[in-house]
């Protein structure tokens, strides 16, 4: 389980979410790993990743010193692996919300499929997630936005609260992530083994991840 190839790292493995991929930041590079420049200019090396399967055993959201941040601890066999992301990214929210759907089985792992795309009917718009499959289902977020026409038993989310800051539009979503913060405590975490859940490996000390509003982030 893990990712589909082992990866040379002592302790627990600490990977993110960027550009529809679960990428490990490495310090130095690895044979099997992809370098590349970021939008920062930085040169970083990478494992990259289409999909990760393992079990959760806990999460929570921190303080860091790159802002609020969920850190999400898997497990399978072998191994701990830490999934940080920012808490804004959408990357966090839709797998947070499909986790909180009631088939889901915190006894058994789950398997993570992050996507990017630009939709064709609105170009220059990136639409970004994360898919959540256990027993090779999908597990639907129980969750719509509030101008869903179609709420179909899901429950309502919070709206957005829309304000104007000199002179923009800002859309803010802090109710919005307060709810899904708190569903996850009482649908996932109430859920889950209180000695799984007691894993808590260090925060990691790799180089930040460029800053991006797509769910990269510092981990």
């Amino acid at each position: 389980m893990g990712f589909m190839q082992s990866t040379p790292l002592q302790g627990a493995t600490y990977f993110t979410i960027s550009d529809g991929k679960c990428r490990i930041r490495l310090k130095e590079p690895q044979e099997g790993c992809i370098t590349r420049v970021t939008k920062d200019g930085n040169t970083v090396h990478e494992f990259v990743h289409d999909s990760f399967v393992a079990k959760l055993v806990s999460g929570s959201v921190i303080d860091t010193d790159y802002g609020k941040q969920w850190k999400l601890v898997f497990a399978d066999a072998k191994d701990t692996y830490v999934l940080s992301l920012k808490y804004t990214s959408g990357y966090a929210k839709t797998l947070v919300m499909a986790l909180c759907n009631p088939k889901f089985d915190p006894r058994m792992p789950v398997t993570l499929k992050p996507y990017s795309f630009e939709p064709k009917d609105r170009p220059g718009k990136t639409v970004i997630g994360t898919t959540v499959f256990q027993f090779d289902q999908k597990l639907e977020r129980p969750y719509c936005s509030p101008r869903d026409p179609e709420p179909a038993g899901r429950q309502i989310l919070p709206d957005l609260e829309v304000m104007q800051v000199r002179g923009e539009t800002i859309y803010d979503d802090t109710k919005q992530l307060e709810f899904i913060k708190a569903e996850f405590d009482t649908r996932v975490l109430a859920r889950l083994n209180n000695s799984a859940a007691a894993i808590n490996p260090p925060m990691s000390t790799v180089d930040a991840v460029e800053a991006e509003d797509d769910g990269s982030l510092p981990f």
